[in-house]
C-alpha cells in the first residue's frame, strides 16, 4: 500500500468506513460488528460514512460493506477456531485500520503483530492514542513494505516466535499485488511451522464475475488506480490453491461471499447482497511443505 508521511492508505480508510457504516446503515442480521471503526477514523471518515448513510442502497457502496465485513468475519471466526487448537500468535499483514487488537477480548490472550506501510501505521497509532484506544501494550507494530521487505523477519524482531504456529490474515490486500510479489510473501511465510494458518480474500477473473461485479470493478478500480493503489491480480480457486501449495499451504476452505455465512444472513430487508468478485480462502501449513 502507498501513502506519504502524513496519510494512511486510501483503501484502508475506505475499508474502515465500510465497516463503520455497516453498524449504522444496515439491518440485522449484522455480517460483522466493528463498533470502533468510526471512532478510529475520526473526521477522516466523516464524508465516507455520510455517503453510506445517504445512499446506503447504492450497489457499489453496499458491495463495499459486504466485502469489508465478510472478510473480517471470516478471518476472526477462523482465528477463534485456531485458538481453540492452541494457536496463540496472530500476524496481520496489511493490517490497515483493523481494530481487532483494541476491540476483541480474544486479543488479550494472543501475541498480536500488525504489519503495514509506515504511513498507515503511524496514522493509525496516532488516532488510537488520540481516542484513548492505545493498544501498544497488546499489539506489536511493524513498519514494512510487503512488496520488498522480509515480513517474517520484521515480525520476529518484535517477538513473534517462528518455532510455534502462527495464524496469519491478509485482508483486502492480495488484489493489489502482482503474482510474483504474492509468491515472495508466501515463500517467506512458508518458514512458519506446520499448523500455522492463513486467511485471505482474493479477486476472481472477469469470466467468473457477474454483471454486478463487473460494475463494481469498473467503479472501484478507477478509484484505486487514481490513488496509486491499482488492482494487479486475480485467481480462480484452483489458481489460488496451486499458489499456496507451491509454498507449503493446503487449502482448508475456499468460499464465495454467499457461502461464507449461513444462508439466513442473506434473508435481508436492506441492500446487502452477496457478490461474485471476492472469494475467501483459509489454508494451513502442512508438515511436508
Amino acid at each position: 500500500m502507498t501513502g506519504d508521511d502524513l496519510q494512511p492508505s486510501r483503501t484502508a480508510l475506505l475499508s474502515a468506513a465500510a465497516r463503520a457504516a455497516h453498524v449504522l446503515v444496515d439491518d440485522d442480521p449484522a455480517l460483522f460488528l466493528d463498533d470502533l471503526a468510526e471512532r478510529v477514523l475520526g473526521t477522516a471518515g466523516t464524508d465516507m460514512i455520510r455517503y453510506h448513510r445517504h445512499q446506503g442502497g447504492h450497489p457499489i457502496l453496499a458491495a463495499a460493506r459486504v466485502q469489508a465485513t465478510l472478510r473480517s468475519r471470516f478471518a476472526e471466526a477462523a482465528l477463534r477456531d485456531a485458538v481453540g487448537r492452541g494457536v496463540d500468535q496472530y500476524l496481520l499483514l496489511g493490517a490497515g485500520l483493523d481494530t481487532f487488537g483494541v476491540r476483541s477480548e480474544l486479543a488479550r490472550s494472543l501475541l498480536v503483530v500488525e504489519v503495514d506501510h509506515p504511513a498507515t501505521q503511524r496514522w493509525k497509532r496516532s488516532r488510537l492514542a488520540d481516542t484513548g484506544l492505545d493498544a501498544s501494550s497488546a499489539v506489536r507494530y511493524v513498519d514494512a513494505d510487503l512488496t520488498a521487505d522480509a515480513v517474517l523477519d520484521r515480525a520476529l524482531s518484535v517477538g513473534l516466535d517462528a518455532s510455534r504456529p502462527v495464524f496469519v490474515s491478509w485482508l483486502g490486500g492480495v488484489p493489489y499485488f502482482r503474482p510474483c510479489e504474492l509468491s515472495r510473501v508466501l515463500s517467506d511465510l512458508a518458514r512458519l511451522p506446520p499448523g500455522s494458518e492463513l486467511v485471505a480474500d482474493y479477486h476472481v477473473p472477469p469470466d467468473w464475475q457477474d454483471d454486478h461485479a463487473e460494475l463494481y470493478v469498473r467503479a472501484v478500480s478507477e478509484v484505486a488506480s487514481d490513488g496509486a493503489e491499482p488492482w494487479r491480480s486475480s485467481f480462480t480457486p484452483d489458481g489460488v490453491a496451486a499458489l499456496l501449495a507451491e509454498n507449503g499451504f493446503v487449502v482448508v476452505t475456499d468460499h464465495s461471499e454467499r457461502d461464507s455465512v449461513p444462508a439466513g444472513f442473506w434473508e435481508r430487508r436492506d441492500g446487502l447482497r452477496p457478490g461474485s468478485l471476492m472469494r475467501l480462502v483459509h489454508a494451513r501449513r502442512t508438515a511436508d511443505g
